[in-house]
């Protein structure tokens, strides 16, 4: 059984695969309905839109019908995730009830499971997503946990190829103010999809503000695989020299787990992504997963300039989306359909 739950359990030429999928369905809908008969269930235990509207829209035009839970938040009852505990607190069913339960009804399962924020020990864990793949008997998509957002990056994967071939270029990924401690999910994910895709790899960040080291050692293994190059740089500014994607996003610190950062204003004004940084680099395109701060993360000139490819890129979750269910759910005599279309 497949599942697509992290970067790492996919080779860059897997991920490309789904891309041309992607690509190709971006164009044109497949022959027939690859999904008829089948039902998804998409678990929400925080707020969505694009991720939500994605595989929503995504299940149904492919045949599928999507089912879309809330839960915990009066849609469905709270819901337990670690084992051997007492449950009695605010949670009234345990996953490992509650998993099966879907999967005897749905042909895939979809969860969103933020970090709680306290203790990134605990976090890391991911106690929720590891119970949907241990209790699922079908296919489990990751729509970002703690540590990952593989679904945002295969959409900045598509994003990055309609503009250019990746390899060899030039990636930034900048720290942006916020006035929360976000997680890490999209800026370890979007590292480790541009280091396989072959670019060189720039994190500017504050001090402090280092992301996992695990993720961190398979970014430097791809580029040291890839012959590019990963620089680790506190410059807000020069960072930006000769960049030709930069990836705009604000994530909490593990040093200082759970705090927000600094409202100072001039650290704020230091770090927000401005139009005079973005012409430092090489006719450079600006991305971010979206919701985005206007004129905290980025400022309105870049997101409303020549730069912004933002809302493509929320286009292209659309679209991928349907690449990963045909992936994961589609029967090879279908896929295989697919491709002949595709031709």
């Amino acid at each position: 059984m497949k599942h697509f739950t992290h970067l790492k359990d996919f080779t860059i030429a897997e991920l490309n695969a789904m891309v041309d999928s992607a690509i190709a369905l971006k164009k044109s809908a497949p022959a027939g309905m690859p999904l008829a008969g089948k039902s998804l269930a998409f678990c929400f235990m925080n707020p969505s839109l694009r991720t939500q509207v994605s595989f929503s829209v995504a299940t149904a035009s492919l045949g599928g019908h999507p089912v879309t839970l809330s839960l915990g938040s009066g849609g469905t009852w709270g819901m337990e995730s670690v084992e051997g505990v007492v449950m009695d607190g605010a949670a009234a069913e345990h996953l490992k009830e509650a998993v099966p339960v879907l999967g005897r009804m749905c042909q895939g399962l979809g969860l969103r499971s933020f970090p709680v924020g306290k203790s990134w020990a605990e976090d890391k864990k991911e106690s929720a997503l590891a119970a949907f793949i241990k209790y699922s008997t079908v296919p489990v998509i990751n729509m970002e946990s703690a540590s990952g957002h593989p679904c945002q990056a295969l959409a900045d994967l598509m994003t990055i190829r309609e503009r250019m071939d990746p390899a060899k270029k030039n990636f930034l990924l900048s720290w942006a103010p916020h006035v929360k401690p976000l997680p890490m999910a999209v800026p370890n994910s979007s590292v480790e999809m541009a280091s396989m895709a072959g670019m060189n790899v720039t994190i500017a960040r504050p001090e402090g503000y280092d992301l996992d080291p695990e993720v961190m050692a398979r970014v430097k293994k791809n580029c040291a695989a890839n012959g590019t190059k990963l620089t680790v740089t506190d410059d807000a500014t020069g960072a930006f020299e000769g960049q030709h994607v930069v990836y705009g996003k604000s994530w909490g610190s593990l040093a200082n787990y759970g705090q927000a950062p600094s409202a100072d204003p001039a650290f704020r004004r230091k770090w927000t992504i401005s139009s005079a940084k973005m012409k430092k680099t090489d006719d450079g395109i600006f991305m971010h997963c979206l919701p985005v701060r206007r004129n905290l993360v980025v400022n309105d000139d870049v997101l409303d300039g020549k730069w912004a490819v933002h809302i493509d890129e929320a286009e292209n979750r659309l679209h991928t989306a349907k690449a990963v269910l045909l992936h994961l759910l589609a029967s090879p005599k279908t896929t295989a359909a697919a491709r002949r279309h595709r031709k």
